[in-house]
């Protein structure tokens, strides 16, 4: 069996398309561990669509945007604590973690219950930061008054040490309003409610991790056919997931691959890897707006079989060299927003 992997996409639909162009419809499945990107994850879904096999994903820090019961397709399967089964392997994983990545139900469900346990400290914080913008904006419109008092009462245009003046009292009140907040924030409540909502990340990587650990129980393939998916890597992982053979994972940006315990660690690397190149010779104009990127990134296959198990290997994007006649590459600095030589 054959599986295509991705990850770290990054919203780059032009790597995919890439990548297609590359591969023939010859997998049981892609896996994609994460980071796809929120602005461009429904047009990149399409693409991968069209390699007529199901498509498996997990969420990273990109996809904060994206819903964990949004639907990219009929071919497209969510791993979140839902194992898939292709032919006699099952693949399961998780989204987010940590918690700041997007919309965990796990760490969701903890930040509420900190929030609910906290309202009290949480109201007189909103109440603080709301008085200082009503404040702040009475502030303003008072020293705009007085610059056009200024202004409307003197044939001359004022000078600047009026003007100083004006400002620095502006100054001087807007410093003064902050004090409400930083009270709020210097008490033991406020303390302890920052502490355990800092503490909800650890927490949900463990409930996540737990709840994965059942679900592998409960899976009717055998153990040694199970492979975890999820957008970190796992660390420790004998101790809740021993005997699964493989986890994929991204995030590092790199291709690696190690053996810990008897356990393949995949790093699927990252698929948006962008290289900058300038002209040779400048056009007239702003130089840095001819300034271009070349996709450079790779992804892996994964091979099973009955009689060696997995087996995986990094592919690179293909870059042809025609490029080279009229572009160089640009070492000291990038530019990732710069457009994509074309």
């Amino acid at each position: 069996m054959r599986f295509l992997l991705l990850s770290d996409i990054h919203d780059n639909l032009l790597a995919v398309q890439q990548m297609r162009v590359q591969e023939s419809n010859h997998f049981d499945a892609l896996v994609v561990a994460g980071d796809i990107g929120s602005h461009s994850a429904q047009q990149i879904f399409d693409v991968l669509a069209t390699f007529r096999c199901p498509v498996l994903y997990v969420y990273g820090n990109w996809d904060y945007k994206l819903a964990y019961d949004a639907s990219f397709g009929d071919a497209c399967h969510h791993l979140h604590l839902s194992p898939f089964e292709s032919g006699p392997i099952a693949f399961v994983g998780f989204s987010g973690c940590t918690a700041h990545w997007g919309q965990n139900p796990e760490a969701q469900r903890l930040f509420k219950e900190v929030d609910d346990a906290h309202s009290e400290i949480i109201s007189s914080l909103n109440d603080a930061k709301n008085g200082e913008e009503r404040a702040k904006s009475l502030v303003e419109a008072e020293h705009t008054g007085s610059v056009d008092a200024l202004t409307a009462t003197s044939r001359r245009p004022p000078s600047q040490r009026k003007l100083k003046a004006l400002d620095a009292e502006r100054r001087r009140k807007l410093a003064a309003l902050s004090k409400a907040v930083e009270e709020v924030k210097s008490t033991d409540a406020y303390s302890l409610y920052v502490h355990q909502r800092s503490a909800v990340s650890g927490e949900a990587l463990v409930r996540n991790r737990r709840a994965l650990s059942e679900v592998l129980e409960q899976l009717d393939t055998a153990r040694e056919r199970a492979v975890v998916v999820t957008h970190d890597r796992l660390f420790k992982t004998q101790i809740d997931f021993p005997g699964v053979p493989i986890f994929l994972f991204g995030h590092r940006h790199g291709f690696a691959e190690t053996t810990f315990q008897g356990a393949k660690h995949v790093n699927v690397s990252a698929l948006d890897i962008r290289r900058l190149i300038r002209p040779k010779e400048f056009s007239r104009g702003d130089h840095f707006e001819q300034f271009r990127n070349l996709n450079v990134g790779n992804y892996a296959i994964l091979e099973w079989s009955q009689a060696t198990g997995f087996a995986v290997k990094c592919v690179g994007l293909e870059i042809g060299l025609d490029w080279q006649e009229n572009w160089e590459l640009e070492t000291s600095f990038q530019m990732p927003g710069a457009p994509f030589l074309s």
